[in-house]
């Protein structure tokens, strides 16, 4: 596709975008296990992309380019060192490279990075920072529910409180 007609059916689509506009594959492994295959890229923000607004999306997003407002994935945002967001995110897993400012909720985990900068507010059951990645803000760590929990043959209540002895 010519960067053109990328523009023209941008300008076409509503707001809120709920199906691929690019593709492309993905050579980058990740350190998190899924389901999806991140050899293949659904959606593709290059590096001089700038979108304001809201994207829907599913499937593997990586982003090179800028977003300002908010981000709703069902899947794994990939995130390049030239990725930035500021605003909202939900998504299934972030791997973070680039910078997000602003508020995230990850279903399953986050991860950040070497070169990853997370400035704000997180939610998530696992938060993965490598050496050299910066999450300057507050975090939430959400429990599996209890069904999951009894499921893989954890406890589902927690341990009993212990007394110590003088």
């Amino acid at each position: 596709m010519h960067l053109a007609s990328i523009l023209l059916n941008l300008i076409q689509m509503p707001f809120q975008l709920t199906r691929p506009f690019l593709s492309r594959k993905e050579t980058q492994g990740s350190l998190m296990p899924t389901k999806q295959n991140l050899e293949e890229t659904n959606v593709y923000l290059g590096k001089n992309s700038f979108f304001e607004g809201r994207l829907t999306l599913e499937g593997v997003f990586h982003l090179d380019g800028k977003v300002q407002g908010e981000i709703f994935h069902k899947g794994i945002l990939i995130m390049s060192e030239t990725g930035i967001v500021k605003g909202k995110v939900e998504v299934s897993a972030l791997i973070l490279n680039g910078v997000v400012e602003g508020e995230v909720i990850a279903k399953e985990r986050i991860e950040i990075h070497s070169r990853g900068r997370l400035l704000g507010t997180i939610s998530t059951p696992i938060l993965v920072v490598q050496d050299g990645g910066v999450f300057d803000g507050n975090c939430k760590m959400r429990v599996k529910p209890a069904d999951e929990c009894t499921q893989q043959g954890l406890e589902s209540e927690p341990p009993e409180a212990s007394t110590f002895d003088s």
